[in-house]
């Protein structure tokens, strides 16, 4: 197996120096094996586990998944980097192709690739619904929420359930179509829904979001204070603010050189303390906002003024 090196150079002093080397094995040489899907491989199941051996030096692999194939493809449904030897996703019924390689900081071994189909399983029951939107893990101030799925070949009908921290059941809903806008209430939920005929039924597919509907209280600006004179150019301010129950809160500040509030000195997302560096001879205004992770947003903080001689 093929070798180089990489060296990486240290000043420590203007006329002083050290020098580090390491060595990684260069993989363009080594094979990597496919363990599944393999190729020709007919999947009764919309979420596919790719699995493939590790080879040694590798510190990441990319996997690439294509619809039909890598030479005629009208998409690469995945692209990704990842350090397990394993990928989970879910997939629509058709015909793919996926490859993988074995990859470190200077070198990669060729793509193995093989074609696969996803198809309908013959048993109805073991079919999938996959959902469409909204994204798991949604953090949003909206509580109407309209949900999608794909269809599912042979259902009459779809139920749809909303779930609460105890995966108790507070809500329930049977149609024919595939979108139904809900209500949700505040903080996370689980929705899911399943596939029925007229004698079997699907697993449920789940998802959760958060609603926040809460906007974050006002920040209350405490240094510097009101008409202070500074010396120093690096002026540390500092505010308060109780948070609010709900997605994570943060907080921005707003500096001005005129009283208008139209020349935007800065403009940062913070913590208290924070230490800002501005101009001397200047005469700011500053104010703070706080923001939550579902886009809400608190009302200005008091204006306050300060100069800088």
């Amino acid at each position: 197996m093929k070798k180089y090196i990489t060296y990486s150079i240290f000043l420590i002093l203007p006329f002083l120096s050290c020098e580090e080397a390491f060595i990684e094995e260069d993989l363009s040489d080594d094979i990597i094996a496919i363990i599944a899907p393999r190729d020709g491989s007919e999947i009764e199941d919309a979420s596919i586990n790719f699995n493939w051996e590790g080879v040694d030096q590798a510190t990441s692999y990319r996997l690439q998944i294509a619809r039909p194939n890598f030479e005629n493809a009208a998409q690469i449904v995945e692209d990704t980097t990842i350090t397990a030897t394993n990928f989970n996703t879910s997939l629509t019924k058709n015909t793919y192709e996926w490859r993988v390689r074995a990859q470190n900081s200077g070198s990669a071994t060729a793509y193995v690739l093989a074609g696969f189909s996803v198809i309908e399983p013959t048993d109805f029951s073991s079919r999938q619904v996959l959902l469409e939107s909204p994204a798991n893990d949604l953090i949003t101030n909206d509580a109407a929420i309209t949900l999608e799925w794909q269809v599912v070949p042979d259902a009459n009908s779809y139920r749809v359930q909303l779930l609460d921290g105890s995966n108790a059941v507070i809500q329930e809903e049977t149609l024919n179509g595939t979108s139904i806008e809900l209500t949700f209430p505040e903080g996370t939920t689980q929705w899911q829904v399943r596939a029925e005929n007229a004698t079997q039924n699907t697993l449920y597919t789940t998802r959760s979001l958060t609603i926040d509907t809460m906007k974050p209280n006002d920040p209350v600006a405490t240094l510097p204070a009101n008409d202070a004179t500074l010396t120093d150019t690096a002026v540390t301010f500092t505010w308060t603010r109780e948070a609010v129950t709900g997605s994570t809160e943060f907080d921005s500040i707003y500096i001005f050189e005129d009283e208008a509030l139209t020349q935007l000195a800065t403009k940062d997302r913070v913590t208290s303390p924070s230490e800002i560096t501005l101009e001397a001879s200047k005469t700011y205004y500053w104010f703070l906002k706080a923001f939550d992770e579902a886009s809400n947003e608190s009302d200005a903080s008091a204006t306050l003024r300060f100069t800088i001689n």
